[in-house]
């Protein structure tokens, strides 16, 4: 599975992107980054219970939000691209 990271998530994986081995969620798969990237990681994907994914980020599974797929239990499938992003605000 291809996980692509934009913007200061690759300042937490230390890349653009990675293959990852298949997860059958988006719970399983943010479990997995972390536990390849570390607590940085943890931090920006994760609210503060662990149970829930951060405000701060979006994931897209193929181009569309996890927010409509089912969120944090979006399934996944092993030819899927989930691509990470920050939220992103101005003025």
């Amino acid at each position: 599975m291809q996980v692509k990271f934009f913007a200061f998530i690759r300042d937490c994986t230390g890349c653009k992107e990675a293959d990852i081995p298949y997860e059958e969620d988006i719970r399983s798969l943010v479990n997995a980054l972390c536990s390849r990237y570390g607590n940085s990681l943890r931090k920006k994907l994760l609210s503060g219970d662990g149970e829930s994914l951060s405000p701060e980020v979006i994931i897209m599974i193929n181009g569309r939000h996890v927010e409509h797929l089912g969120g944090i239990s979006a399934p996944l499938k092993p030819d899927d691209l989930v691509s990470i992003f920050p939220v992103v605000a101005g003025g």
